[in-house]
């Protein structure tokens, strides 16, 4: 009865923490399509030259990279959480430089594409977007995360900050 309680709670937590992520990314989107609307109306543009689309490729395939990089090592520890005597991921792959790759990556993306269209709302909207998720959504993982692994994740804390 109790083992069946703890795997109830275990499968809420997880959903909690990926409900949270759905959400973060989520702001991503919207930065996106505020911007591009917002541009629409007003036809506000940056950049005169052409450079800043070529630095917005750039950001485009580093952010992709980062990304699958994060995706990749996740999927990697959870085929081999069986096999590993500590169960933590946290320091392997992307994860020990950044404590949110996947986020990072995507504000990077989302630049990148700012850059492309030469837009300027959707750099601003997508620089607010990334605040509000790491104020809130990540603020609410982290907390998620805390209460699942305990000193090993405060520890982690330690050890890499925050970027950005």
């Amino acid at each position: 009865m109790k083992e069946t309680a703890n795997k109830e709670i275990n499968k809420n937590r997880k959903g909690a923490i990926h409900l949270i992520l759905v959400h973060s990314y989520s702001v991503f989107l919207i930065a996106i399509i505020l911007g591009v609307f917002f541009d629409t109306l007003l036809k506000e543009k940056i950049f005169s030259s052409n450079i800043y689309q070529w630095v917005g490729f750039f950001m485009l395939i580093f952010s992709s990279l980062i990304i699958f990089w994060a995706q990749k090592t996740s999927m990697d520890y959870k085929k081999n959480i069986n096999k590993r005597e500590n169960k933590s991921h946290f320091e392997s792959g992307p994860y020990q430089y950044l404590r949110s790759p996947t986020h990072f990556g995507l504000f990077i993306m989302t630049l990148g594409f700012g850059l492309i269209i030469n837009s300027l709302f959707t750099i601003v909207f997508t620089i607010i977007g990334y605040t509000i998720s790491k104020l809130f959504f990540l603020k609410k993982e982290e907390i998620l995360l805390e209460n699942k692994y305990g000193q090993v994740y405060s520890d982690y804390k330690k050890k890499v900050k925050n970027w950005i």
